[in-house]
């Protein structure tokens, strides 16, 4: 597995940041939190990233925090953790992880707009680094920290450059538009050293970033944060995460599918019993082996009738789905509609009904997939970074 080194730092290390989002998203962006929080943020965790995500008030916005060591599977829990928002803010503190992660989730940024924010006292390099990067607009503290290397794998736990890592890195920046010689500065130093970025060499490089310090009341960092547990949030959140398993390991998918559905389900207009649906699809995955499926957050409609604990689901998905085998590449947008019903035992609902329809659709000879310029996996499909 290619990693980016989790390096010590040179200062400030273990402090620890108290961030009043209030008056930080008020004077960045002109936002105004749902809540009020103080996001705490350690320097020295060494565990895989916690992500916690805050509604705005304004309609489709909102703010994830990152904090912590970046792992391969952190591409979805952000893809889960953006999914109901159409824009906001990504805030970072981490010690580096995994390039892949890294990539994806600045991928994922640059593709729905976000800003970027590295807060003083904080610490983002390596993999955080290749995340902050992707930032529609990139901010960092005045003391904020953020450093840069080059990707290497472990061998006989010795860290090696990697030619394919850096090769996809380097494609990812040059997708951000930036310069050759940002390009340069960003990935050339050694896996045991750092080139950290400051205002002025940013200025240098053509690597567009602001500097920016809030100044939060001791009122303003008082925590208050309620997790909105109804069921409307529960089932957006399900019907998210639905279709990152599905885009997911196949053996993954079809080892839970059967306990998505209730035993009878209307499934395309007919009454189906549980095990036809999953006779289905598994014909499905098995002909289509490799699969991207990204809800659009802003289609998505839930309605729920609170006496029968049921909830209606519709939306768009994009999709993307590759069949070595046969060579093909079908890709486009469908809509979903799902009727969920909740079990006051149970966390999660289970599907009713299913439908939906495709909406467009192209299939394509699997080798012209590769001359597209995408994300592997985890972003809006059909766009590329500007």
């Amino acid at each position: 597995m290619e990693r980016r080194a989790p390096v010590q730092a040179s200062r400030r290390r273990g402090l620890v940041v108290i961030i009043g989002l209030r008056v930080a998203l008020e004077s960045l962006m002109g936002w105004r939190p749902v809540l009020l929080i103080a996001a705490v943020f350690s320097c020295v965790s060494a565990k895989a990233a916690e992500m916690t995500a805050i509604p705005l008030n304004q309609p489709g916005q909102g703010a994830v925090i990152i904090n912590g060591d970046l792992t391969p599977e952190d591409r979805e829990n952000f893809l889960i953790k953006i999914a109901p928002f159409s824009g906001g803010m990504v805030i970072l503190n981490s010690r580096g992880g995994a390039a892949y992660a890294g990539i994806e989730i600045g991928k994922a940024i640059r593709m729905r707009g976000f800003t970027t924010w590295v807060p003083s006292g904080s610490f983002c390099a390596s993999a955080c680094a290749m995340a902050w990067l992707g930032g529609a607009r990139r901010f960092m503290g005045k003391d904020a920290l953020i450093g840069f290397h080059s990707v290497y794998r472990l061998d006989n736990g010795k860290p090696v450059e990697t030619s394919s890592g850096n090769a996809l890195y380097g494609a990812y920046l040059s997708q951000l538009g930036l310069s050759d010689r940002a390009i340069l500065f960003l990935s050339d130093a050694a896996p045991t050293s750092m080139n950290w970025l400051t205002p002025s060499e940013a200025e240098g490089f053509g690597i567009t970033l602001s500097v920016y310090d809030p100044k939060p009341t001791a009122a303003q960092a008082q925590p208050n944060v309620k997790q909105d547990t109804s069921i409307e949030a529960r089932s957006r959140d399900f019907i998210v995460a639905i279709n990152l398993l599905v885009s997911g390991p196949t053996e993954k998918f079809l080892g839970i599918v059967n306990g998505l559905y209730s035993e009878e389900v209307l499934y395309y207009g007919k009454e189906t019993p549980r095990s036809q649906v999953v006779s289905k699809i598994t014909a499905f995955v098995s002909r289509w082996p490799i699969r991207t499926y990204i809800v659009q957050p802003t289609s998505m409609a839930i309605h729920c009738e609170q006496p029968s604990s049921q909830c209606r689901v519709t939306g768009l998905v994009n999709f993307d789905a590759r069949s070595p085998d046969r060579q093909q590449w079908s890709h486009g947008i469908a809509s979903f509609d799902y009727l969920l019903m909740f079990n006051p035992n149970s966390k999660w609902p289970v599907i009713l009904s299913e439908n939906g329809k495709v909406v467009t659709r192209q299939v394509d000879p699997l080798a012209a997939a590769d001359t597209q310029v995408r994300g592997s996996i985890g972003l809006p499909l059909g766009l590329s970074p500007q």
